[in-house]
């Protein structure tokens, strides 16, 4: 059963990726979606290495690479916020 559910997922990922590279518009919108993610995450490298929140040390992990592409510096205020307040 695993096996057979391992397979629709292949063949609805392989439809979903045709899709998505077939049309011209959603081949730029992932690529402005890659790009932020990629300034999302040297940001919050730059940001740890250089110890600019030093007591707040942000992880990178998808979650924050997400909240920090998608809201900005308003993310990361965020995260900083979530952190102070759970620990």
């Amino acid at each position: 059963m695993n096996l057979l559910w391992m397979i629709i997922f292949a063949v609805s990922s392989l439809a979903l990726i045709v899709v998505l590279l077939r049309n011209q518009l959603s081949r730029l919108s992932l690529k402005k979606v890659v790009v932020h993610w990629i300034v999302a995450a040297t940001v919050l490298f730059l940001m740890n290495y250089l110890e600019i929140t030093q007591p707040y040390a942000l992880p990178i992990n998808p979650l924050t690479i997400g909240t920090t592409a998608v809201l900005g510096l308003p993310g990361i205020a965020l995260l900083m916020g979530t952190q102070y307040l759970v620990g």
